[in-house]
């Protein structure tokens, strides 16, 4: 089995059903057109809408759960997706913040893979920590034997944050620029330093340098261009999705 990563552009649609994004459209008709455009999209990658299992940034409980069939609503920052799992589909919802997804074999060659939004919150309350710990529970791998793969954010320049919320200085130390009376965040640094003092290996964390403020393809909420993009994580036996 074969673990695929793929992602929605801005001409998917937006893959959200927020208010925001829609503010002349009623709750029940913001709903429909969320799951037309989820269908649509993952019509084209041969996988039925409901089979997938999506994250938000309303998921934010430092807990991790493994997905099934009948999952419908996580409350779980991190979901984990078995290759056992075939067809089952992990959807995050993000607009400039990095997903987080790791991978570890078990001791008879299966992987299990944790998937989870890198917000500020979640990394600030221990997210990477809680990955690292589901994954070693789940497989008996040391964090060293651990692959991280970092989606597309903001480059340092660009990411504007509030500083009240860096909070954990264990975390965030060092990984900030004030320009004037604004605050700017090196999120990849910070996930590299964390990262690194959990032993996983330098070598095996690789980042997305996708700049989603100037990269067409995507949404972002800091640059003006409103909506979320989907990053999708599926085991298949095909070479691609």
């Amino acid at each position: 089995m074969k673990l695929n990563v793929f992602v929605s552009s801005q001409r998917d649609g937006i893959m959200s059903k927020d208010k925001k994004y829609f503010p002349n459209l009623s709750q029940e008709e913001r709903n429909i057109l969320y799951e037309a455009t989820l269908t649509k999209f993952f019509e084209r990658k041969n996988i039925k809408y409901e089979n997938v299992i999506v994250l938000t940034e309303k998921n934010t409980e430092i807990k991790s759960r493994a997905v099934t069939e009948s999952m419908k609503q996580p409350k779980e920052a991190i979901l984990l997706l078995k290759d056992t799992a075939k067809d089952l589909c992990i959807a995050v919802e993000t607009s400039d913040y990095p997903v987080v997804i790791a991978s570890a074999k078990k001791e008879d060659g299966h992987s299990v893979t944790a998937v989870s939004l890198g917000t500020i919150e979640n990394i600030n309350n221990g997210l990477l920590h809680e990955i690292i710990e589901s994954l070693i529970k789940e497989t008996n791998a040391a964090p060293f034997e651990m692959t991280f793969y970092i989606g597309a954010c903001p480059d340092k320049e660009k990411f504007k944050v509030d500083q009240n919320l860096l909070t954990n200085s264990y975390i965030w130390k060092n990984t900030f620029t004030k320009k004037k009376k604004n605050y700017y965040l090196d999120i990849r640094y910070a996930i590299f330093n964390a990262l690194i003092k959990e032993i996983v290996d330098p070598n095996s964390i690789y980042f997305d340098s996708t700049d989603t403020t100037i990269d067409e393809k995507y949404f972002s909420d800091t640059a003006g261009k409103p909506g979320k993009n989907l990053v999708c994580a599926v085991y298949t036996n095909e070479e691609d999705v």
